[in-house]
């Protein structure tokens, strides 16, 4: 992780895409790209421990993407701004374990574990920037698949729990975090 990268996307995105919450809150001073608020980190989406992963359609979609906003295409790797999002660290973390996502199409936040600091997140519309360089379709297609994945991979439902419908009211079911297993 670079300086450079949290610095442009913290401009770009100004706080949590989830929370709305800052490094820098109205009433503090903001001088020398001092953190002061919660922990609201850069968190990349293709992630920097595999470069295998960063594959010629995405590094052409982000070019296209710089074209149409008139940007000079200088180089693309895994720490370009369209590659990256502000999160709070929490999150972050359980963004990077794959398991929440954004579904690439609708921009909806699909939470795949039922973790309860995620559960109030599920069904949120996520705000594209499109003119401010945010991450292009296929990057977040990239992070959706693998958290799919890892849901097969987990062999889909959690054992027959009580359940309850999230807040949002939508169709996923999840495991009710407050009772215990009889």
């Amino acid at each position: 992780r670079t300086a450079a990268f949290r610095i442009a996307v913290e401009k770009r995105d100004l706080a949590c895409i989830l929370t709305g919450s800052n490094n820098h809150p109205p009433f503090v001073d903001k001088r020398k790209e001092m953190l002061c608020g919660p922990a609201i980190e850069a968190a990349h989406i293709i992630p920097l421990g595999r470069p295998d992963l960063w594959k010629t359609q995405i590094v052409a979609d982000i070019r296209m993407s710089r074209r149409k906003l008139r940007i000079e295409c200088g180089k693309i790797d895994q720490n370009a701004l369209e590659n990256g999002v502000m999160l709070r660290a929490d999150l972050h973390c359980m963004f990077d374990r794959f398991f929440w996502g954004v579904h690439p199409k609708t921009w909806r936040v699909v939470v795949f574990i039922p973790v309860p600091e995620l559960v109030s997140f599920h069904g949120r519309r996520i705000t594209r920037r499109v003119s401010k360089q945010f991450p292009p379709e296929p990057v977040w297609l990239w992070h959706w698949q693998q958290c799919v994945l890892r849901c097969f991979r987990a062999g889909g439902e959690l054992p027959e729990t009580k359940y309850y419908d999230p807040p949002q009211g939508e169709a996923l079911r999840v495991p009710c975090p407050d009772e215990t297993a009889e």
